[in-house]
């Protein structure tokens, strides 16, 4: 009740305050190989909100008349709150929960509908997809990187099994980049915050070049900042949460008048970074005993476990090293006046490094080793890590698209191949429990090393057909064949050494019934069904696991009232997953490793909200509410201490997932004042609380690393429309977290080995930009 509260107090002052997410218009609308349609668009004179449109079927239509529960962020609201990266969604849309990996700067983790994956090895397929002007992104480890110039973002819910394939069980999000103008430009933006955080872009268009019907963009992004913890053996710089990022991109456009249209684009990013400081939260009082001897052997003494967010710990820091390298290739051809020809090829290079992965802010520790012999004092740690990833994929998607009559139809294939490396050392002390030792416990330094290589095709067939039966009733079916093939060679540790080979398919479906019933409300009832694709555990010996699978219901409704003044979006959905596939985490005398297995089925039921208004031209508001109930309705798993299958589905959690969801935002244009128009805004976030462990009896600190329900408060002022020598310019003031609210956004709980960490997010930070368009 207490947080039902505060989310109805939230609503309350969102309302008061206002504020909305202001959408591209299908006037504005350029996106990469979409074929051209006649869109529903705005009466002449109305000021009401504007049409929005997205690409979500693949091809261009009003949100208000696309039956899927999406929605949808323009480039305004992309620029207020400086989103770059998928690591930043959370705030966007109703029950997506996403965060930052542990010790790890590019991993990526985000649920929606309470459906989505923590493991960031290479060999676990995400349930929630990351596209990037449709080219997937294969992987959630290195699918936080920079997008240097973002248009729009669009957030699919639900599984999209029939469109977008495999390992969608849980929805898509799909970045769209701006496309070269037509005209030449040039658009720069340069600010300065707290932690030194220093961010500048520049953006070059070309124009056209002559009537050769070619034109290009030229962006190159820069952005550094210093670490918020403060580690006391590093320089600001390198303390924990600093990073130093660099991203370029290159994109071609070719549109003649002819049938002929193509779009290239080349991103490299380089990112290096700190990552956010992980924490001793809770220990055993073997371990406490053993590591606060340190001072005694000549070693550091303990900072030790705290559930508040600590603003010095002794980190030698985990440094990473992310670098990104992609190509994408939209070709389109007119066949005659309704039908087009589509080609999407997409080439990525994703590497990633991290060094000396400090997992407890506990540098310098030093105790008592008695094994490996001689015994005596040595160097010890908790637990320490070094890992080097490496992914090269490539895929192709073709479609056939039109209408004929009445039916519009959409025919592709998809082809996806990858491969991935992993080289993993680990090195941790085992505390034992001795009498006859100093202080009654000892250590066992350990190491441990994992080493694989894995390979991975995907080849998929898929159509989707609409039936406009009149002007109100339409039907849509659709169907999708996946056959996957999945290779794996485990080098190291020697217990792991094998060479797996497995083959899956799978039949997927969706089914629509949409009804128009005015200009301004569509409802709408679907069923789909999606599948994330079985495989392997690099970390184990094992044989892989099945695919899981998901069918969802839901029913929708979008209305546009009051003159289009006020914008209301709802969905009621039910999903139903079969054959999850869970990893298990353990952390033991053998490392840390994990266990994949099938562990049963689960229940999603669910409601989401989006409203927006404009009251008045100077006022909007947007506010979104999202609600999951989720059940385990079986969950078997093997029990370490037993090696038997139990059913724990009564006590099993959702993993780093919200149940609710709130957002509410306000936008308040003053008025003309200081050579241009003043504007105010603020952004409310709200997410309830978040457990990191999927069972709790093998996983003893789990309820004390939770994540309480945390909401966070944004703002921002701005001056836009300002001439300076000919120039548009926009001054701006901005805060994140204004309240300084402290939340955890990870936590590792090694029970084996006797203790567990959290990782924070920002505390509040504030700072200027400038803006400029030539």
């Amino acid at each position: 009740m207490k947080a039902l509260r505060g989310i109805l107090a939230a609503g309350a002052a969102s309302w008061i305050l206002g504020g909305t997410a202001i959408a591209q218009t299908a006037g504005d609308a350029e996106t990469q190989g979409q074929s051209e349609q006649t869109l529903p668009t705005q009466p002449a004179g109305n000021a009401g909100l504007q049409d929005i449109v997205v690409t979500a079927e693949k091809r261009q239509e009003s949100l208000q008349r696309t039956p899927l529960a999406i929605s949808a962020v323009s480039s305004e609201l992309i620029a207020a709150r400086n989103i770059t990266t998928a690591a930043q969604l959370g705030a966007i849309a109703p029950n997506i929960t996403t965060t930052q990996g542990p010790n790890s700067s590019s991993h990526l983790i985000v649920h929606i509908r309470g459906i989505g994956e923590s493991e960031p090895i290479l060999t676990s397929d995400p349930p929630v997809s990351i596209y990037v002007d449709g080219i997937v992104v294969g992987r959630s480890t290195g699918a936080i990187f920079d997008v240097v110039d973002l248009e729009r973002i669009e957030v699919l819910r639900g599984p999209q099994g029939t469109l977008y394939g495999r390992n969608t069980t849980g929805g898509a999000v799909n970045f769209i980049t701006r496309k070269p103008s037509e005209d030449f430009g040039v658009r720069l933006m340069a600010g300065y915050g707290n932690y030194n955080a220093l961010q500048t872009r520049v953006s070059l268009d070309t124009g056209a070049f002559g009537d050769s019907g070619f034109k290009a963009t030229l962006s190159y992004m820069h952005k550094e900042r210093d670490g918020y913890v403060d580690s006391l053996l590093q320089k600001d710089s390198k303390d924990p949460g600093a990073y130093n990022n660099e991203a370029f991109r290159v994109a071609l456009a070719y549109d003649k008048d002819g049938p002929f249209r193509a779009n290239y684009a080349f991103d490299w990013t380089e990112a290096k970074a700190v990552s956010p400081a992980s924490q001793l939260a809770a220990a055993n009082p073997n371990q406490l005993a053993y590591f606060s001897r340190s001072p005694n052997f000549g070693g550091t003494e303990l900072i030790g476990p705290s559930l508040t967010r600590l603003s010095t710990i002794r980190s030698e820091g985990t440094f990473t090293l992310d670098k990104t390298q992609s190509h994408s290739l939209t070709l389109e051809a007119d066949l005659t006046d309704d039908i087009t020809l589509r080609s999407l090829t997409g080439l990525r290079k994703w590497r990633g490094d991290t060094a000396n992965t400090d997992i407890d802010g506990n540098a310098g520790l030093r105790g008592l080793v008695v094994s490996p012999p001689p015994p005596g004092v040595a160097p010890v740690s908790f637990f320490g890590a070094e890992k080097f990833d490496k992914q090269r994929q490539f895929s192709q998607e073709l479609n056939l698209l039109g209408t004929v009559g009445a039916v519009d139809f959409l025919l592709g294939g998809f082809y996806f191949r990858e491969r991935a490396r992993e080289d993993n050392p680990q090195f941790y002390t085992f505390v034992i429990a001795n009498p006859q030792l100093p202080g009654g416990v000892g250590g066992v330094n350990l190491t441990n090393r994992l080493i694989y290589r894995t390979k991975n095709v995907s080849k998929a067939v898929f159509g989707q057909v609409t039936w406009h039966v009149d002007d109100k009733l339409s039907l849509t079916g659709g169907l999708r064949y996946t056959a996957d093939e999945k290779e794996l060679d485990q080098s190291s540790p020697a217990s792991l050494v094998r060479n797996l080979n497995r083959k899956f398919d799978k039949l997927n479906y969706a089914a629509t019934v949409q009804y128009q019933a005015t200009p301004e409300f569509m409802v709408y009832a679907r069923t789909a069904s999606g599948y994330k694709a079985g495989g392997f555990n690099a970390r184990s010996a094992n044989d892989g696991y099945d695919p899981e699978s998901v069918t969802n219901y839901e029913i929708g409704a979008k209305a546009d009232m009051f003159d289009r003044r006020l914008r209301v979006n709802g969905t009621l959905f039910y999903a139903k997953l079969d054959d999850k596939q869970l990893n298990q985490f353990t952390a033991n005398s053998g490392g840390a490793a994990s266990i994949t297995v099938n562990a049963g089925s689960a229940e999603f039921k669910g409601v989401e909200l989006e409203v927006e208004a404009l009251p008045i031209d100077a006022l909007r508001l947007n506010a979104s509410f999202g609600y999951t109930d989720r059940s385990f309705k079986t969950f078997n798993i093997l029990d370490p201490a037993t090696n038997q299958i139990v059913d724990i589905a009564d006590e099993a959690q959702f993993s780093y997932s919200a149940s609710t969801t709130f957002t509410g935002g306000a936008q308040y244009t003053i008025g003309e004042m200081f050579g241009g128009q003043l504007s105010a805004r603020v952004d409310y976030t709200y997410r309830s609380r978040l457990y990191f462990n999927v069972a709790p009896r093998f996983a003893p600190f789990d309820d004390v690393i939770s994540a309480p329900g945390v909401g966070l408060l944004d703002g921002r002022i701005a001056l836009s429309k300002v001439d300076i020598g000919g120039s548009n310019a926009e001054f701006a003031i901005w805060g994140r977290n204004l309240t300084d609210e402290e939340y955890r956004i990870s936590g590792i709980d090694f029970g084996s080995l006797g203790f567990a960490t959290n990782t924070y997010g920002l505390p509040r930070t504030y700072g200027a930009e400038i803006r400029m368009e030539f």
